[in-house]
């Protein structure tokens, strides 16, 4: 799949003031119970849907309330699930048929089920086809509601792999081979207006404490527009989280949870000769390295850093009209390179990203599977959960409509300006296809099969 999120404002300030506009993300409420019950009702990046469909930053009470719902509703991990290893196998025919006859019954799915047996990442991908059987697999831990809602193993932190974002990923896989997935958020006309004459009328010398109120009223709620990919669904609400919580950390509007990532702001406010005219945007994507399959194609292996963070100058003219220059700003590409060495510690102290590197996973391995036809080898029927014939409901929440722009200033000796456009780019069909043969998957697989093959979860 391929997401591109843009539409973020620019705009130019009086006498060495920079602007930067950060779009709020998404969290979701009042979601359907189909998978796991309660644990749709999750929280991503810390934000919430108002009753008018705008994402707000969720108050430490919400935020409260809510974990202590959740927790309270958990199970957790029973018997062997409870046990932490580094590799758990799971079947996807039996997931499946567990997920079919639990909405045929008109019973919730159950707890271990949506969190796929805990799986925390996905390395592997082997097909049986004695028994018409793909299985996934990958380390797995007893799981706990984390940081801001998230599903998280009790051992590492990381953010466990869960049902609905599997469906999702496997319902949508058309779109990675045509076209890809969209999401923008884009000011309105009158929103663009009235914030340039507030920006005119500011005149001199600028008290930043006392713009930023009055520069946001003005402006107004962003729109939000999803295409390709349901904008109800919670894979939507990760990749919108992860981008801006991305986006806070880079333009000094948060914090970041782990040491040794200052922002691009920090980075570039000693600039000797900032310009006004070519600012940066940067986005994550997937880093995958080639797919390793054995000489029969029943084993392949997922390796690689899973994200990275990528950037890019853009020009604007003095009608204001962006043009890409397919080159990188040397600050904002150190603080890319940054970004990118953290995602790790983040994927656990700030859990969506760890959600966005599992979505990775799952577009790969959707991907890869109907790429590679991995269903004719195995003679295993997946139609519920892949393609458009796909039976299984998967979570509906909220829609974001808009969101209130978040405002930093930025004093310098010259005055520039900083883009917030980016977003997430997942190019898993292109993955998909860049493969490799090595035997040592295959015997990886010959292991697997000799002593582990009863212990696949839900065949």
């Amino acid at each position: 799949m391929r997401f591109r999120l843009s539409g973020l404002v620019q705009s130019w300030l009086p006498r060495s003031l920079a602007v930067v506009m950060a779009a709020c993300s998404v969290s979701f409420e009042n979601a359907t119970a189909q998978f796991g019950n309660a644990f749709g009702n999750r929280g991503v990046g810390g934000v919430m849907i108002d009753s008018d469909g705008v994402l707000r930053n969720s108050t430490a009470e919400d935020q409260s309330r809510n974990l202590e719902q959740l927790r309270s509703t958990m199970q957790g991990a029973q018997g062997d699930l409870a046990k932490a290893t580094d590799l758990r196998l799971i079947s996807l025919k039996g997931i499946q048929q567990m997920v079919l006859d639990a909405q045929k019954e008109g019973k919730s799915i159950p707890e271990d089920v949506y969190c796929l047996g805990g799986l925390t990442r996905i390395d592997y991908v082997f097909v049986y086809p004695e028994r018409n059987d793909i299985v996934i697999a990958g380390p797995a831990e007893p799981w706990a509601i984390g940081p801001q809602g998230s599903i998280v193993g009790k051992n590492t932190g990381s953010p466990v792999v869960n049902l609905d974002d599997l469906a999702t990923a496997f319902r949508y896989v058309d779109q990675a081979r045509n076209g890809g997935v969209s999401v923008s958020i884009d000011p309105t006309e009158q929103g663009y207006r009235q914030f340039n004459q507030a920006l005119r009328n500011l005149g001199g010398t600028v008290n930043p404490s006392q713009a930023a109120p009055a520069l946001a009223r003005a402006f107004g709620p962003q729109q939000v527009t999803l295409s390709g990919l349901p904008a109800d669904s919670h894979m939507a609400r990760v990749i919108l989280a992860a981008d801006y919580r991305m986006k806070l950390y880079g333009m000094n509007l948060a914090k970041p949870p782990v040491a040794g990532l200052p922002s691009y702001m920090e980075l570039i406010q000693n600039r000797s000769n900032p310009s006004t005219q070519i600012q940066s945007r940067w986005w994550m994507a997937c880093d995958y390295d080639a797919i390793s399959h054995s000489k029969d194609r029943l084993a392949w292996k997922i390796s690689g850093q899973r994200i990275k963070t990528m950037t890019e100058t853009e020009a604007f003219d003095q009608a204001g009209q962006r043009k890409q220059t397919g080159k990188a700003d040397p600050v904002a590409k150190k603080w890319a390179e940054n970004f990118t060495k953290k995602i790790g510690e983040l994927a656990v102290k700030d859990p969506v990203f760890g959600e966005l590197r599992n979505v990775m996973d799952l577009c790969l391995v959707a991907a890869l599977i109907e790429s590679q036809n991995l269903q004719s080898l195995a003679a295993c029927d997946l139609s519920s959960i892949l393609g458009n014939r796909g039976q299984i409901e998967t979570i509906k929440l909220d829609v974001a409509k808009s969101l209130d722009p978040q405002i930093s200033f930025l004093q310098t000796a010259q005055g520039f300006l900083v883009s917030a456009s980016g977003g997430v780019m997942i190019e898993s069909w292109h993955f998909a296809t860049q493969v490799k043969e090595n035997e040592s998957v295959a015997e990886a697989k010959a292991v697997v099969s000799k002593l582990d093959t009863s212990k696949i979860w839900y065949q």
